[in-house]
């Protein structure tokens, strides 16, 4: 997001916080895609990433008046979405197989001519573990800095750095195992 916008952002937040309706439609419109497809992306469930979005903007609604402006209103919502998401994760069990995602499954070594660049990546994403997924997701899906992704996660940027290094790595060697060379994407 650019500094106009962060800066629009920040104004319906504050009107939020007084009570302003119109000012939470804006901010919902300006925002809600991004974090539905970040949570999407995550839950690998279209209600419950449905769900938990109506979650967020609640808190959002909720919270807009405790909002201290240490770090933008993107990554504070973000922050939000990651944190109800990472409760359902709680209370759900947790994915055992591949199998239980036969729409992720291939058969075989996939064919890059065959199926379409983003295809494939979302497909090696989805097979990597939720903790890379997420940090891949901020970067490239969603252009976040890695200072945003630290104040999302709540963790330094050295270790959001590292993250990043192992979940590339990660999705290398998923793309090694699906067949795919990294020249071919």
């Amino acid at each position: 997001m650019n500094k106009k916008a962060n800066a629009e952002l920040d104004v319906l937040l504050k009107k939020i916080a007084a009570g302003d309706e119109e000012a939470f439609k804006k901010l919902y419109d300006l925002t809600h895609n991004s974090v539905y497809f970040y949570l999407f992306r995550i839950l690998k469930d279209k209600d419950l990433a449905e769900d938990v979005i109506v979650e967020t903007y609640t808190a959002v609604w909720k919270g807009a008046r405790k909002f201290e402006g240490r770090s933008k209103v993107q990554t504070w919502i973000f922050g939000i979405a990651r944190n109800l998401a990472f409760n359902e994760f709680k209370k759900r069990k947790p994915a055992d197989s591949i199998d239980d995602y036969p729409h992720l499954a291939t058969n075989g070594r996939l064919s890059v001519e065959a199926v379409d660049r983003r295809r494939v990546v979302e497909q090696a994403l989805q097979k990597i573990s939720p903790k890379h997924r997420e940090v891949l997701d901020l970067v490239f899906f969603h252009g976040f800095s890695y200072a945003e992704i630290g104040e999302t996660l709540k963790v330094s940027v050295n270790t959001v750095k590292t993250r990043v290094f192992y979940a590339k790595k990660a999705l290398y060697k998923t793309f090694d195992e699906m067949g795919v060379k990294k020249d071919d994407l």
